[in-house]
């Protein structure tokens, strides 16, 4: 086959297999946000085909900031937590992520205690940290999917905020 048309076959295919490559998740869109604090969890997509529901949470919890629209925040990162008491020292939200497990419909993520600098900051980070997580697992799993956090081998039901 002659080069030029392999190469120009190339150009063409390698965005479309590149867009298939891209998962779906759900992250918050910063101008909706800060606009109306309403509805602001939307669809998008982040590099990788991940094809186990843990994987798709690794890959929201790492590679959010990849996202192709910059209008959305990824809220698993230091930055997003900048403005409080528990930013001193904080690392991105996967350093403490520690998998997930499946019991039925329920889907419990689990951390270590450092996660609390996310999952049990503010209302409004809450929202951002906990929506997106919530969102994306649902968007993954059947809709009324019950998603529990476990930090360091123990369930939390109730945060302060």
């Amino acid at each position: 086959m002659n080069t030029r048309i392999a190469a120009a076959i190339l150009i063409v295919i390698c965005p479309v297999i590149t867009s298939l490559a891209d998962t779906k998740v759900v992250l918050p869109h910063s101008q909706r946000f800060a606009d109306t604090g309403r509805d602001f969890l939307l669809q998008t997509t982040i590099p990788g085909d991940f094809k186990t529901l843990e994987g798709v949470v690794w890959g929201l919890l790492t590679l959010s900031s990849q996202c192709p629209n910059k209008d959305f925040s990824a809220p698993f990162f230091p930055d997003t937590i900048s403005s409080t008491s528990q930013h001193e020292g904080a690392q991105p939200l996967y350093m403490y992520y520690r998998g997930l497990r499946r019991n039925g419909r329920k889907v419990i993520v689990r951390f270590t205690g450092d996660a609390y600098r996310y999952l049990n900051n503010t209302a409004a980070i809450q929202e951002l940290v906990k929506g997106a997580l919530e969102a994306t697992i649902r968007l993954h799993t059947n809709k009324s999917t019950t998603v529990d956090y476990e930090i360091d081998g123990e369930i939390v039901d109730e945060w302060d905020a």
